[in-house]
């Protein structure tokens, strides 16, 4: 169901768009405060338990290669339902065998693997239902809704593992995923905007293959990776320093994680600010100084919840 010719802005593909996104938000920064305590609760390392974010990470990051063509191809809706469905799957597992620490690792991988459609899917079904100034308008409710979701999900999931438990974190995000796969089962249009074609594998690794050998391509991603695996080790270990360093609860921890995500959120408006006056090149050589100041800042001084939080928003 095409809406880019209706003169009226329906608002319908937008909210859809911006919960089916939410979903993979959550998947990360909703779990952070609840690291230590599935450290002591299972007697694992603090590098062990770090698994659970980089394989959420590496299964998000990766199904996004596939399923942008699969959508081309059979349609928004069915992958919407593939998608949802392996990380319904993923999220089930983690509460079923909660006590093995080897059964949460399939399940956080199950949940990145199926979480990549919902980045994918929500600016899909937009490019589908809008156009023009519609389309700038919906894609504004979509950055805000990115921007806006690491921020409170680390307060929701603090105070859930503080006061109930980690287990219940999981519980929440189930919860949460049943109630938008019901909504997008009985309320999601198949919005693409031509017949469904057969998808060939092979045709998309080629096309990712001539892209990899890219200068361009490779240039770009670089610097997009380093940044994204500095801003991963430092979610990955705060909670530790937070929390076992310098005696925060999981609670604080997460209702602390406000300020590094506004500064997130801050950030990408500066850019957008930036980016009218200064060239590609010279905003990246900021960063790229602001990021190895940043560092050398943490390094040079004691360790304090203060000097940590200016820390990570600046690294990312």
């Amino acid at each position: 169901m095409n809406k880019k010719h209706n003169k009226s802005f329906n608002k319908t593909p937008m909210l859809l768009a911006m919960m089916i996104i939410a979903t993979g938000q959550v998947g990360v920064s909703i779990y952070l405060p609840s690291l230590p305590l599935i450290s002591e609760s299972l007697s694992i390392g603090h590098a062990d338990v770090q698994m659970l974010v980089t394989l959420f990470l590496v299964g998000f990051g990766l199904s996004q290669l596939f399923y942008g063509p699969l959508s081309d191809a059979i349609g928004r809706r069915p992958v919407f339902i593939l998608g949802q469905g392996v990380y319904l799957l993923g999220t089930v597992l983690c509460i079923a065998l909660n006590e093995h620490f080897n059964a949460l690792e399939i399940g956080r991988l199950l949940q990145g693997l199926g979480a990549g459609s919902a980045s994918v899917l929500g600016r899909s079904v937009l490019r589908d239902s809008y156009d023009g100034k519609q389309l700038t308008k919906a894609l504004s409710y979509i950055s805000v809704t990115a921007s806006v979701m690491p921020i409170i999900a680390p307060v929701f999931g603090g105070w859930i593992a503080f006061h109930l438990s980690w287990e219940a974190v999981f519980v929440f995000v189930l919860i949460y995923l049943v109630a938008i796969f019901t909504l997008g089962w009985w309320i999601l249009p198949e919005t693409l905007p031509y017949a469904p074609r057969p998808f060939r594998v092979n045709q998309v690794v080629r096309t990712y293959g001539k892209l990899i050998v890219n200068p361009q391509v490779i240039g770009s991603a670089s610097y997009n990776w380093i940044s994204y695996l500095g801003a991963v080790v430092s979610l990955s270990l705060f909670p530790f320093l937070m929390q076992h360093e310098l005696g925060l609860t999981a609670a604080e921890y997460g209702t602390i994680m406000i300020i590094p995500s506004a500064g997130l959120m801050m950030g990408s408006v500066s850019l957008n600010i930036l980016n009218r006056f200064f060239s590609n090149s010279w905003i990246l050589f900021l960063a790229i100084v602001i990021s190895a100041l940043s560092g050398a800042w943490l390094l040079a001084t004691e360790m304090t919840v203060f000097n940590l939080l200016l820390h990570l928003p600046c690294s990312r």
